[in-house]
C-alpha cells in the first residue's frame, strides 16, 4: 500500500481490538493494586507478580481511551527471582481523569488488560516504588567521587537487557560555571555498564548532576561534587567483553532506503538462532527465530526496509528449505524507516539470552523512494508524525496539518534540554497543510532556524523564544508541542510528538570534544570515509560494532535557565 501515514488513535485502537486474547492470562501476571491510581506526574510505577520464569522479559503498554488525546507508552519489564515485575512511567504530561488502558504481554501474548484513569497530582505524587525498582541501574560507591582529572570512570549494575542502550550524563550544578558531558553505553553481558569522562578542565569542588537516561526516561539522578586531584587520580577502566563478530567477518550491512539487506546468519552449529534488529532507542525493533532446515550451514535472511513498519512482511529467509517466525512484532511506522545504522544481535537458540554476535545494518538515505509514500489527506489537526527524525548539520522536515485553523503555533525543545524555540506558521496555498523546516546548523544562532517549505506558507518566530547556543545542538529528542492559534496555551497542547536529532557526522565513533572511546579509553585512529551520507567508514562500522557508539560532549549555553 502506498499511503502509510495514519493517525496514532487509530493505531492504537486498531492494536487494542486486534491484540491476542487473554487466554490464562489472569493465571501468569496480576497487577498490584498498591501501584494504582497512576497520577499525572513522573516516575509512576506499575509492579505485580507473575508466575512467569524468572529473567521472563515482559511488555507494559499504557494506552490512551481518549482519541481526542491519543498517547501510548511501552516499557519493558524483567520478571524478578521473587516472581515480581517493575514498570516505571512518566505522565507528567498527561492531563488527570484521562482513561487509559493498561496492558502486560510476553512473546505478543497479552497477560493483563484492565481500563484506569489517570488521578490528578495535588503535591508530591512520585512513587515511593520509584527509587527501588529493579529495573533500574545502581552506580557503583566505588566508581565515586569524580576528581578534576583525565579518564574519571562511572561503572554500574542494572537488570536491563544486554545490548540496551543508555546515555550518562554529568551537568553542572553551579550557573556561572556551565558544562555538559554526555557518554551513550551500552549495558554489557553481565549486567554491567561503564562511562568514561575526561573532567579535568572542571574546578574542583563543584557540584554536578549525575544522571542515567534510556529513550528519554530517566533511570536514576544524584547530585554529586568533583573532588580534587592531589596526585594521580586515574581510574581504571574495567575489561569491557567485545562483541564476538560474525563467522564470517562480515558484520555490516549496506542498504538503500527502500531496498532489501541480506543479512547473513551462520549455522554451523545447528540448531535454531534468535535474530533481533534494532532497539528501543532506535525507535524499532523486530526479532525472529530462523532454522537451518536444510542442513546447509548457513541461513541468509532479508530485511525488506520498505516494508519495515507496516502490514507487509519484513523479514524472510531467501532459501526456501530455510523458515523464519517473527516473535516480537515490529512497531507501526508512519513513513518509511528512517535512513540511520541499526544494530542487529544473534543468539543462540530461541530467546535473547547469553552473548550475542553483533552486526550493523546500514540504511543509506535515498531521495527518490520518499516518492512512493503519500501522506494520507486527513481533516485533523496535528502532526503528521508523532516522531520526526532529523541529523546534525542537516535539515528537518515537521509536517503540520492545520485541517480548520487559521494557524498553529508550535513549541520545540524544553528547559530540561537546554533548547527551545516557539513559531506560528499559516498556511498560505490552502492545502490545509504546513512542511515547517527545521536547521539544525543554525538552531541557537543568528540565521533563520526555521523556515517553510512551500513559499506560500509562512513562519514567524515568537520574539526571544529560540534560546541562544554556544555550539551546534546537541543529539538528544527534543519534545513538540502543538497549539491552534497563535501562541503557546497555558493548557496541554493538541498534539505532542518528538524530533530526534542524532549525529550527522559519525555514526559508531566517539564524537565527543575530547576525542576518547568513552568505553575503552582509547584515541579512535581516522578513518577513509566512504560513500554515502554517514561520513564513517565500513572499516570502523565492523570493528566498533555494538560498543563504538556516538559519545556527545557539548558545552551548555552561556546562560542556564
Amino acid at each position: 500500500m502506498s499511503v502509510r501515514s495514519v493517525a496514532l488513535a487509530a493505531v492504537l485502537i486498531a492494536a487494542a481490538a486486534t491484540g491476542p486474547g487473554l487466554a490464562a492470562a489472569e493465571q501468569q501476571a496480576t497487577v498490584s493494586e498498591d501501584s494504582l491510581p497512576l497520577h499525572a506526574a513522573q516516575q509512576q510505577v506499575v509492579t505485580g507478580e507473575t508466575t512467569l520464569e524468572p529473567g521472563t522479559e515482559m511488555t507494559v503498554t499504557i494506552v490512551s481511551e481518549n482519541s481526542s488525546n491519543p498517547f501510548v507508552y511501552r516499557r519493558e519489564a524483567i520478571v524478578q527471582p521473587n516472581g515480581t515485575f517493575a514498570a516505571q512511567f512518566d505522565l507528567s504530561r498527561q492531563p488527570a481523569n484521562t482513561s487509559y488502558n493498561l496492558s502486560g504481554y510476553v512473546d505478543g501474548d497479552m497477560l493483563f488488560n484492565r481500563t484506569e484513569t489517570i488521578a490528578p497530582c495535588d503535591d508530591n505524587c512520585t512513587d515511593p516504588e520509584a527509587a527501588a525498582t529493579e529495573q533500574e541501574p545502581t552506580v557503583s560507591e566505588d566508581s565515586l567521587p569524580l576528581h578534576a582529572d583525565e579518564q574519571q570512570v562511572v561503572t554500574g549494575e542494572t537488570t536491563l537487557d544486554p545490548g540496551t542502550e543508555m546515555t550518562v550524563r554529568i551537568v553542572s550544578e553551579n550557573a556561572s560555571n556551565p558544562f555538559l558531558y554526555q557518554r551513550p553505553v551500552r549495558v554489557q553481558p553481565n549486567g554491567t555498564f561503564v562511562a568514561q569522562f575526561d573532567m579535568s578542565d572542571v574546578p574542583a569542588n563543584t557540584a554536578y548532576e549525575l544522571s542515567a537516561h534510556v529513550d528519554g526516561d530517566t533511570l536514576f539522578e544524584r547530585t554529586e561534587t568533583i573532588a580534587p586531584c592531589d596526585g594521580n587520580c586515574t581510574d581504571p577502566v574495567p575489561e569491557i567483553e567485545t562483541p564476538e563478530p560474525t563467522d564470517d567477518g562480515e558484520n555490516v550491512v549496506e542498504v538503500s532506503q527502500g531496498d532489501t539487506a541480506e543479512i547473513p546468519v551462520s549455522m554451523t552449529d545447528g540448531g535454531t538462532k534468535t535474530l533481533s534488529i534494532g532497539s528501543e532507542a532506535a525507535n524499532y525493533r523486530i526479532n525472529a527465530t530462523v532454522s537451518d532446515d536444510d542442513d546447509d550451514g548457513e541461513v541468509l535472511v532479508l530485511f525488506d526496509t520498505a516494508a519495515a513498519g507496516t502490514d507487509g512482511a519484513t523479514l524472510s529467509v531467501a532459501d526456501d528449505g530455510d523458515s523464519l517466525t517473527v516473535t516480537e512484532s515490529e512497531p507501526d511506522l508512519s513513513s518509511m524507516l528512517a535512513a540511520a545504522a541499526y544494530s542487529y544481535r544473534m543468539f543462540d537458540g530461541q530467546s535473547t539470552d547469553g552473548r550475542p554476535t553483533v552486526g550493523t545494518i546500514v540504511i543509506e538515505a535515498n531521495g527518490t523512494t520518499s516518492e512512493q509514500f503519500e501522506v494520507e489527506e486527513s481533516a485533523d489537526f496535528g502532526l503528521e508524525e508523532t516522531v520526526v527524525q532529523g541529523r546534525q548539520g542537516e535539515t528537518a522536515r515537521i509536517q503540520i496539518a492545520l485541517a480548520t485553523a487559521d494557524a498553529a503555533t508550535i513549541s520545540i525543545g524544553s528547559p530540561d534540554v537546554n533548547y527551545e524555540i516557539n513559531a506560528t506558521v499559516r498556511d498560505g496555498n490552502d492545502d490545509d497543510r504546513v512542511a515547517l523546516l527545521f536547521d539544525t546548523t543554525a538552531a541557537g544562532h543568528d540565521e533563520p532556524t526555521l523556515e517553510t517549505a512551500a513559499d506560500a506558507d509562512a513562519v514567524s518566530v515568537e520574539s526571544g523564544s529560540e534560546v541562544a547556543l554556544d555550539s551546534q545542538l546537541a543529539t538528544d529528542t527534543y519534545e513538540l508541542s502543538l497549539y491552534r492559534g497563535t501562541e503557546v496555551a497555558e493548557g496541554q497542547p493538541d498534539t505532542v510528538g518528538s524530533l530526534r536529532i542524532t549525529d550527522g557526522k559519525t555514526t559508531f565513533t566517539d564524537a565527543s570534544s575530547d576525542g576518547v572511546d568513552s568505553v575503552t579509553g582509547e584515541t579512535p585512529a581516522a578513518q577513509q570515509s566512504q560513500a554515502g551520507d554517514f561520513g564513517v567508514g565500513v572499516g570502523a562500522l565492523a570493528v566498533g560494532g555494538m560498543l563504538a557508539i556516538v559519545g556527545v560532549g557539548t558545552g551548555l549555553r552561556s546562560v542556564m535557565d
